[in-house]
Parts: structure tokens; sequence; C-alpha cells
């Protein structure tokens, strides 16, 4: 961000560090392709099932009530990616990835 104007080398979700553990890609980058299939609010927990990719792979769990979208994207890549450093996410609903500055928006919002 050497060349960046002031509130963009300011922004939190631009440090290196942010940008080094956010696990989605962003636009037109070569990445695996992750679809959240089901995503509900259970027993103040989120469970979740995600197809990982086109090659029929899911991976199924739950994560905590105060969970983001980071926090999920992190779990995929950590449970079931081994050699992805970033992915597209795609929700129920949607045809278009989550952009990568969506990390930190709670799933409350979205279920």
């Amino acid at each position: 961000l050497v060349h960046a104007a002031g509130p963009l080398k300011a922004d939190p979700l631009l440090s290196r560090n942010a940008v080094g553990v956010n696990p989605f890609a962003v636009q037109g980058s070569k990445s695996l392709v992750c679809t959240v299939l089901e995503l509900s609010a259970f027993e103040g927990r989120f469970r979740f099932r995600v197809a990982l990719g086109l090659g029929g792979k899911e991976l199924e769990g739950d994560l905590p009530h105060s969970t983001t979208l980071g926090d999920l994207g992190r779990h995929i890549r950590a449970s079931a990616l081994d050699q992805e450093r970033c992915f597209y996410l795609v929700l129920p609903g949607s045809e278009t990835p989550v952009s990568a500055l969506d990390v930190e928006q709670p799933l409350v919002d979205l279920v």
C-alpha cells in the first residue's frame, strides 16, 4: 500500500496481518469455489454444509453463534483445503462469491 491514499493505508482489513489470514480470494484470482449448501442457527450455534469445489466432497460442521464469515472461511480452509491459501465462498441464494472485504461480517446477519 505504498502508493495508496491515507484512508486506505489506515484500513485494518488491508493491513499485512489481516490480508495474511483472510481466507477469501479476490475477484479475478484462480481459486477453488466452495458453495455453502446449508447454513442455519441451532441451539446457539451455526450448522453448515459446504460443497468443496466440483468433485463431490462436502464438509459439515457447527460453529459458535459469534462466528463471522472469516471464521467460517478459516474453518473450511483448515479442515478441508490442505493446499489452498484462498478460495471463493458462495453463500446460499447467491451466485457471486463473498468479498474478501466481508471477512468480519457476522453469520447472524445472514441467517
